[in-house]
Formats: structure tokens, C-alpha cells, sequence
């Protein structure tokens, strides 16, 4: 408060001067500037500074003293601003592009950073030369445990599921994943992403064809996955972000039912049911000031379904800067299978994150809505959990940065509640039915390094 204070008696004496007239002169708001830009009232620079572009009072050293006022008060994304009109009024000036350059790299814009990276020339281009390509540019390990619907739920099994009706209903009870993922440095605003996933997941399974009923309190499913996404960014931070998901799954379901030699219950017959479902796209962003713009358009064949999901959202910087962030998603999905009726979803999505002392960050996330053969994070986080709807989930992680170039360890949680259906073999039973309702609970870690 009394840094205010200060700010606003010391805009008052020079208003007295700048006002005797009906506009500031350009003498008057160079030699103000100056003078409180060597004191380091930066709160008072931005004042005068504002004033003057009022009056369409524009110039290079007026950029340049309201760029570090911000950059010093860590307002990256706006001070970056006035860097880049700085360099439009001094084209190549060393001291604009590595104030810019900075305050890209701080405001998370690391691949519009480096295309003003490559414009460095002199002893600025020796000391910080343009990044070589690399194949490792980032790397990443997470795994991840899910405990899902308690086991009590089922006993006795013939009192759960529907012995009369033809159909199957899949309940998970726990899985586990582990990622390994990196990214290679091609181009100058040109990345390549890999991730690859295994899951291995229990069920409760039941399933009936009319004649026998079969129940599997632990089928076992496998799962492999590959997503890649090359990135594109232009000098001006426009993103373009193509994607491709590739899913394995390899499930134990029953085949065959005979009866045992010299009587006794009924033999069956496990076998590999295999499957192959993909995810395809294009996601977009744009940096527009202290607000960040999403979109993304996708196609995926899921779970022997075919869904198109599009993605609107808006991420919102108020201190310009990554310590506070706060925004919101609009996902949308048209869901549609051979021979049955089509669903159209609507999935809202909000998320905040701050930096406590800029040594740890918290981001929490929320979703809600029928969740189900639905991605995000641009196609590469699937929930496509077969016959099972998330309606809400809220997602917790703590980050810790362990090296200057942004390497950190996380660690974190995910609540969901969630509905397991019964799948009727009749196309024309299209109402809920036997839903299970529980909660599940994963906790996850992992470790992201930069080189």
C-alpha cells in the first residue's frame, strides 16, 4: 500500500508539470521516464507510461522503460508486448530481443522464445546461440494406480446382475499404467511427441447370451498405446498441433461352454478378445496477451463406436505470468454406433493453478458431464473404460521444479464417480440399465526433465 502511495504522489508532482499543458511534450515524458526508470519506480514508469500512448505519444525508449518495468514486476506476458513494439521501432535491437526473449521463456511461450533465439546476432548470438535439433529435448515417466468399485458389491453375483436379459456389463475394480514419453527438438517452432502407455486393468464381467450367464470377478484386461503429435508454432505463437493415438486391447472373455466329462458344472472356455481403436486430430492455440485460446476438432473409433469431439476453451494469465492461471473448456461429442442410436454430450471443464513462492505449483481440474470414450490434453489421455460413464471428476497435482531449465517431479490425485451399465444384446433397449454407481480414486507421480 505505501508502494502505491509513493506511485501516486510522485504521478502527482509530474502531473502538475505535464498538465500546465494541454498535452505532455516529448521532452517532458522521456526525461520522466528516464528518471524513474533509474530509480526503479516501476509502478510510476507504467503510469506516465499509459498517459503518454493515451496522447499517442509512441516511441523506442518509452517501450523499452515500460517493458522492464514490467518484466521487473514479473508481468511477462506484458512486458513482452512492449518488447516486441520496441523491436518494430528498432529493428534488431540486442537489448529488446533479449528482454523479449526472456520474458517469452517466463511466460511459458518457450517455442515463440526460441524463434526470437534465432535472431540473436554478435556477442548476444555467442552467448546465446541458437538451440541445436535434438532428439531428447524432454523426457517423462509417470505411473499411475486406480482403485475402483469395492468387490462386496458383487456377493452374490445372481443378485446383481440380470439373469434374464442377453447382454454384458463391465465394472472396473482396479488398474495400473505406466508412460514413457519424450519429445524431439526438429526445427526452430518444430517438436515431435511420443508417448507410449501399458495398462493393465480387473474387472467385474458378466455376460450372458440367453442360455448361459457367465460372471468373471477378476477379467483381466491388457492395454498398449502409442500417441505421437509433431507441433508447429510460428514466430507470432500461433500452435498447430496434429495428433495420432493408436490403442491395443487384449481382453479375457469366454468362448466356448461344454459340460465336463462324466457330468460336474460346466467347462469354459477362456480366450483373447482383440481390439484396435485409434484417435485422430488437430488441436490449435493461440497467445493472445494474458489469455491463451483452444480449440480442437478430433475423430476416434472407440470401443467399436465412432465419435467426433471438438474442444473451445480459454486459459487466463491475470498477473501475466505463470504463477496464477484460471480457465475453462467446452467439449462437445457426437457418439455413434452401428445400429443404435446416436448421443450428443456436452462436457464442461474448469481448471485454476497457482505457484506458491514460485517453488511449487498447484493445479486442480474438473469435469462433468457422460464421460465416457471421451480424450483429452489433445488426444492423448483416454477414458475409454468399456460399458462405464465417469459423470464427475476432479483432478488435484502438486509440481516441484528440481533444475533451472524447468526439469520437476508431481504427484497427484484423481476423484471420479462413475457408472457402470448393463449393454443389452437388443439394439432396441436404450435406456439405462442395472447401473452401478461408485467412486474411484487414482493417485499418480512422475517426473518430467529437460535437457
Amino acid at each position: 500500500m505505501q508502494r502505491i502511495m509513493i506511485s501516486i504522489l510522485l504521478w502527482g508532482f509530474v502531473s502538475l508539470g505535464i498538465n500546465a499543458q494541454e498535452a505532455a511534450d516529448f521532452n517532458t515524458i522521456n526525461r520522466e521516464t528516464y528518471r524513474l526508470y533509474l530509480t526503479e519506480k516501476w509502478d510510476s514508469v507504467i503510469i506516465i507510461g499509459k498517459q503518454a500512448l493515451k496522447q499517442e505519444m509512441d516511441f523506442y525508449y518509452l517501450r523499452m522503460r515500460m517493458g522492464i518495468a514490467y518484466y521487473s514486476e514479473k508481468k511477462y506476458r506484458t512486458a513482452a508486448r512492449h518488447f516486441s513494439t520496441a523491436l518494430e521501432q528498432n529493428q534488431g535491437d540486442p537489448a529488446a530481443l533479449e528482454y523479449l526473449y526472456f520474458s517469452r521463456l517466463l511466460s511459458g511461450q518457450s517455442e515463440q522464445a526460441n524463434w526470437t533465439r534465432e535472431q540473436f546476432k554478435g556477442e548476444l548470438a555467442r552467448k546465446l546461440p541458437p538451440l541445436a535439433p535434438r532428439f531428447f529435448d524432454k523426457l517423462s515417466v509417470e505411473y499411475l494406480n486406480n482403485k475402483g468399485v469395492d468387490d462386496d458389491m458383487f456377493e452374490p453375483p445372481e443378485e446383481v446382475y440380470p439373469l434374464g436379459t442377453s447382454g454384458t456389463q463391465s465394472t472396473t475394480r482396479h488398474f495400473s499404467n505406466a508412460t514413457f514419453a519424450f519429445t524431439n527438438r526438429l526445427a526452430p517452432g518444430v517438436r515431435l511427441s511420443h508417448a507410449f502407455t501399458y495398462l493393465s486393468k480387473s474387472n467385474h464381467y458378466f455376460s450372458n447370451d440367453g442360455v448361459t450367464a457367465i460372471y468373471m470377478p477378476e477379467q483381466q484386461v491388457m492395454q498398449y498405446q502409442y500417441y505421437i503429435s509433431p507441433e508447429f508454432t510460428t514466430p507470432s505463437g500461433t500452435v498447430f498441433k496434429p495428433m495420432f493415438h493408436v490403442i491395443g486391447t487384449s481382453s479375457k472373455v469366454p468362448y466356448d461352454i461344454g459340460q465336463r466329462f462324466q457330468g460336474g458344472p460346466n467347462m469354459i472356455a477362456l480366450g483373447d478378445l482383440n481390439q484396435t481403436d485409434f484417435v485422430t486430430g488437430l488441436g490449435f492455440s493461440k497467445g493472445m496477451g494474458k489469455v491463451d485460446l483452444h480449440l480442437g476438432a478430433y475423430y476416434s473409433n472407440l470401443n467399436q463406436a465412432q465419435q467426433i469431439q471438438n474442444r473451445l476453451g480459454i486459459i487466463w494469465f491475470p498477473l501475466g505470468n505463470l504463477n496464477l492461471y484460471a480457465g475453462g473448456h467446452m467439449n462437445s461429442q457426437y457418439e455413434f454406433y452401428p445400429g443404435r442410436e446416436s448421443v450428443i454430450r456436452i462436457i464442461p471443464e474448469l481448471m485454476f493453478g497457482f505457484a506458491i513462492a514460485e517453488k511449487m505449483w498447484i493445479d486442480i481440474n474438473g469435469s462433468m458431464g457422460e464421460i465416457s470414450n471421451y480424450h483429452e490434453n489433445n488426444g492423448m489421455i483416454l477414458y475409454n473404460s468399456y460399458l462405464e460413464v465417469i459423470e464427475k471428476k476432479i483432478k488435484l497435482s502438486l509440481s516441484i521444479p528440481v533444475t533451472e531449465r524447468g526439469s520437476m517431479v508431481y504427484l497427484g490425485g484423481m476423484w471420479t464417480s462413475k457408472r457402470s451399465d448393463f449393454y443389452p444384446s437388443d439394439p432396441y433397449m436404450t435406456e439405462e440399465f442395472n447401473s452401478i454407481y461408485y467412486n474411484a480414486l487414482s493417485i499418480y507421480g512422475g517426473l518430467i526433465w529437460r535437457f
